[in-house]
């Protein structure tokens, strides 16, 4: 069994990153903006004093993705500590009454929690998790975990409740730098891929079966229309051969700041 963590240097970042920012197409298609709203229209959040939320989350409806949280190493955290007697308790507690006491609101806080994916946010940054249901009833998981420094994504197969491979970002994506470029580059866009590197890219794991990696911050049509097809992907997941495929290379607007 190999080992693949995938260290990405970012230049920019949002506090709580989670995914799902803007990922809305240009007709619409298959992504739209799930987790956009205000975290108390998503969770159902009762605030108990200063320091202390309770919050729902039904044990039935969620359970595949609660196992699969448990079965993680201590790796898949790379910037914080979630050690697995305290995700023990965690679960145990969802598990007996459908909800959980967030005992330190200033440090981690459950932002959304759905069946296939899960974010919380880690003081100033986030953590987050997704899984792809496979033919053969196995999880292809992604977990990201987003710091000021970068992100720290890890890529496991798991199947009745055992991690049985660990993945390589490369072997479900391919690489995704080249894809958006044009196949005939003129010259002249050597110089503009000096800083063409993993640091200006974001990755959204939020919705069911798609995934989204885009720079629209830095990768703007006006001066890299000659270079690249886009400045985003949009990719699909095939069940059947455990991948993710291009489903649309666009080029998304800019977000105004």
């Amino acid at each position: 069994m190999r080992k693949t963590v995938i260290i990405l240097s970012t230049m920019v970042f949002f506090s709580v990153s989670c995914g799902n920012r803007q990922t809305k197409t240009t007709n619409n298609e298959l992504v739209g903006e799930q987790d956009t709203a205000p975290v108390e229209q998503q969770l159902n959040v009762v605030q108990l004093d200063e320091n202390h939320n309770k919050i729902e989350v039904n044990y039935v409806s969620n359970k595949e993705l609660l196992d699969i949280i448990l079965l993680l190493p201590d790796s898949a955290f790379s910037t914080w500590d979630w050690k697995i007697e305290d995700r023990k308790k965690w679960y145990n507690e969802i598990k007996s009454n459908n909800f959980w006491i967030d005992k330190d609101t200033l440090f981690f806080n459950q932002i959304y929690f759905r069946p296939n994916t899960a974010c919380f946010q880690i003081a100033d940054g986030s953590w987050t998790i997704s899984t792809y249901k496979t033919f053969d009833n196995s999880f292809i998981v992604i977990t990201n975990d987003i710091a000021g420094d970068g992100n720290t994504i890890n890529i496991f197969e798991v199947k009745h409740n055992k991690i049985i491979e660990n993945l390589s970002f490369d072997s479900l994506f391919g690489d995704y730098r080249e894809q958006i470029k044009l196949d005939n580059l003129p010259k002249e866009c050597d110089e503009k891929f000096i800083d063409f590197d993993d640091s200006i890219f974001t990755f959204d794991f939020s919705s069911e079966n798609i995934v989204e990696i885009e720079s629209s911050w830095y990768l703007t049509k006006e001066e890299f229309k000659d270079c690249l097809k886009g400045n985003s992907i949009l990719y699909k997941f095939n069940s059947k051969t455990k991948k993710f495929e291009i489903n649309k290379i666009y080029w998304k607007s800019k977000k105004a700041n």
